[in-house]
């Protein structure tokens, strides 16, 4: 079902940046729109050594699932006095970060998946992941950009999604408002962005934060889950979260925003 989903949306992706006028946006050899179209994946993660890494009471690794054509990174935690804490703490991430495979039927020979992980944050409460990859299914008509992260709050062994740091309805006004600012974006791409985000309406854009993150809410007709168009993470105060775009900008664009405390 996913499988099909995903076939589904490139094609629909390639419509709708076709326009009323049948011209591809993919395709196009505007200069201009090929300078907003090379810098379209801005979500870029820096590259993060297998090497363990040593936070004031706690250890944090990076660890490689691989399966023929498949390589996703994922954190590991250790050092905890718990052992038994870590060892849930790491099933979850290691879950959480492989859910795409069995979310998207994935087939190691046919498909491909490549992710890599970046540990933005970790102390003994909390440890949090950002992943980005590409994920091309047979017979699709181009790879999908991939972007997901995961917050755990070791203590309790769970996940804390987007409405654990803020209000979905107050996202949704930010994205359709004037003051939005999208995270790593030139200014020609911005300028995109600003376009394409009128594309979903305040409802929409709500129920997107509300079932964004891990635990995966959502569930496709038939009870099978669907993985999250939106994935968020907390960083120095900020909180930076996905929204979907049509392929040409990246398939996902980060959103920056910093709560106000009033």
């Amino acid at each position: 079902m996913f499988r099909k989903q995903l076939l589904f949306f490139s094609a629909l992706c390639v419509l709708f940046l076709s326009g009323c006028n049948q011209k591809n946006y993919i395709k196009t050899v505007s200069p201009e729109a090929s300078k907003v179209e090379s810098q379209a994946s801005t979500i870029v993660i820096r590259d993060y050594s297998e090497k363990p890494v040593t936070h004031p009471g706690i250890t944090t690794s990076i660890k490689t699932y691989k399966d023929k054509n498949v390589s996703i990174q994922y954190p590991a935690i250790s050092n905890l006095e718990d052992k038994k804490k870590e060892e849930s703490v790491n099933q979850l991430l290691k879950d959480n970060a492989l859910s795409f495979l069995s979310i998207a039927s994935v087939d190691s020979l046919k498909d491909t998946v490549i992710v890599d992980a970046e540990i933005i944050s970790a102390d003994p409460k909390r440890i949090t992941a950002v992943y980005t990859g590409t994920f091309y299914a047979e017979g699709a008509a181009h790879p999908i950009n991939l972007f997901y992260t995961n917050t755990i709050d070791i203590n309790q062994v769970k996940d804390l999604g987007l409405t654990d740091f803020a209000n979905p309805e107050a996202l949704a006004e930010y994205v359709l408002s004037d003051q939005v600012k999208f995270y790593n974006a030139s200014p020609e791409l911005t300028e995109a962005l600003m376009d394409a985000r009128t594309q979903m309406d305040l409802s929409s854009y709500v129920k997107l934060f509300q079932e964004a993150d891990f635990p995966i809410k959502t569930k496709l007709p038939g009870g099978t889950p669907a993985f999250p168009d939106s994935f968020s993470y907390e960083d120095k105060g900020n909180i930076i979260f996905s929204i979907p775009v049509p392929h040409a900008l990246g398939d996902s664009a980060l959103v920056s925003y910093t709560p106000v405390t009033k």
